[in-house]
């Protein structure tokens, strides 16, 4: 076979071995946490005595003290160090507050998750760094580049209405071209799920105007992945209605990229230059299931997966893994979620009124349709009266012919499996449910339209969508 078509013949199987998982928990005293104080906190935490011992450094970080501990609950055990604070990378410094970056003393933890129960034995590390050290102002994960403010540790991590999910395992990160290169096609990578035993994925030269479409795929996969098999390189799999993907390695792809576009071999090697670590793991390209191209076949983005779901004729497929997750998330955020649509509401204001109707979204199941399949719709609320929700069916739903958008239907608040609010041009999710809330405070006495805001009073959201972030699906 020529260097111009695609093949599998290396047969190099992709590396699972779950990779290790570091975070930053910043210390605002000027006196240290000391060992003693951090394992009786620890054990006050967990109820019980941890074994510990102490750690000899070998690369002469200059910690204060560090320890290797095993908490129940965790399998592999816990290397923790606290040190004074380092210059952080531009990367870090970019997703962290001034508080955080001048905090004089920092608290690290390593561990490798289990790949079985990395979402729980997440949850439980950042409730322990979180809950154990109530002086503890924000944890950063060192993977992800994510910072979790005090707030947002109580209210994912501590609080008794906290349950573990697979999102904080992993983001979505959108990558463009270099200085001068094509800007016209931008790359969508995980970060995060290769310490959870699968391959970072990726989608390469996506179209900019197609960007979020693509990121639907990358959600759908992931689900589909943490609770089940990966198909060895060059596998398909199959993700909903006609939607099949294939899993390509990355060296039989990238050799088909041009050099200026993101995702070539020599984008590739600047990003590694420049401390972008996820490329420095096992990775695997999301392809269509078959090569493309007339002439020279090559392996390139699911173009044709990717045009269903922006022509809002694809049927894709949710695990009960994700199902479960995503419920929990969103039944432990309702109350947010129904107190800002009920404070847009209790206006009275016509302008208010229509958009509260429009912007809040509910994904709940429909009855069973055609071949007994249940299918999960998008709709916007109308009304809320106590665990009673009144919807408005938005799209054709495939599984039932005899629903059409503008239908009205009553879902109990029990089955909500999702929510969504776009509201003055953010996206909120359940995991911006406070943001949710302030913004709804701040906009129900404006006399502003639908997608208008002051210049410089927009809402800090987590959700929020713009290039060069990340995006939440």
């Amino acid at each position: 076979m020529s260097d111009d078509q695609p093949n599998h013949e290396s047969g190099r199987e992709w590396n699972l071995e779950p990779q290790e998982s570091g975070f930053v928990a910043f210390w605002p005293h000027e006196d240290a946490c000391t060992r003693a104080e951090f394992i009786a906190a620890v054990e006050a935490w967990v109820g019980d005595s941890v074994e510990h011992e102490t750690v000899e450094s070998e690369e002469n970080r200059g910690e204060l003290w560090a320890i290797r501990l095993q908490v129940p609950g965790i399998e592999s055990g816990l290397v923790v160090w606290c040190e004074r604070a380092s210059e952080l990378s531009q990367r870090d410094q970019e997703q962290i507050s001034e508080d955080d970056i001048e905090a004089p003393w920092v608290i690290r933890l390593q561990l490798i998750l289990s790949a079985e129960e990395a979402a729980e034995e997440y949850f439980m590390v950042m409730g322990l760094l979180g809950g154990s050290l109530p002086d503890v102002i924000a944890v950063l994960d060192v993977v992800t580049g994510e910072v979790n403010s005090r707030e947002q540790l109580e209210h994912e991590f501590i609080t008794d209405a906290a349950t573990p999910t697979d999102r904080p395992l992993w983001k979505l990160a959108r990558y463009g071209a270099l200085p001068g290169g094509n800007e016209a096609c931008v790359m969508l990578g995980t970060q995060g799920l290769a310490r959870c035993g699968l391959p970072e994925l990726e989608m390469d030269e996506v179209p900019v105007d197609l960007a979020d479409q693509a990121s639907v795929v990358i959600f759908t996969l992931v689900a589909t992945l943490l609770g089940g098999d990966v198909p060895q390189p060059g596998g398909c799999i199959t993700i909903g209605d006609g939607l099949t993907v294939s899993l390509q390695r990355v060296e039989d792809v990238v050799r088909f990229i041009e050099p200026s576009t993101v995702g070539s071999a020599a984008w590739r090697a600047q990003v590694r230059q420049q401390g972008y670590e996820e490329f420095g793991v096992e990775r695997a390209v999301i392809c269509g299931g078959q090569p493309a191209g007339q002439y020279a076949k090559a392996w390139s983005w699911p173009r044709d997966v990717v045009d269903r779901i922006a022509s809002d004729r694809a049927v894709v497929y949710m695990s009960e893994r994700w199902l479960q997750s995503a419920g929990r998330r969103a039944q432990a955020t309702w109350p947010s979620f129904a107190m800002a649509f009920s404070n847009l509401i209790r206006t009275g204001k016509p302008q208010w009124l229509a958009l509260a109707r429009k912007a809040f979204v509910v994904q709940a199941p429909l009855d069973a349709g055609e071949g007994g399949r249940v299918e999960h719709s998008w709709m916007a609320v109308q009304e809320i009266d106590h665990d009673q929700v009144k919807v408005k069916v938005l799209e054709q739903p495939a599984t039932r012919p005899d629903l059409k958008p503008g239908d009205l239907l009553t879902v109990t608040r029990q089955s909500v499996a999702d929510w969504r609010v776009q509201i003055v041009g953010f996206m909120f999710d359940p995991e911006a449910s406070e943001q949710l809330l302030k913004a709804v405070d701040r906009i129900r006495d404006m006399q502003i339209g639908e997608n208008d805001w002051p210049e410089g009073e927009g809402p800090e959201s987590s959700a929020e969508l713009k290039d060069g972030t990340d995006h939440e699906g």
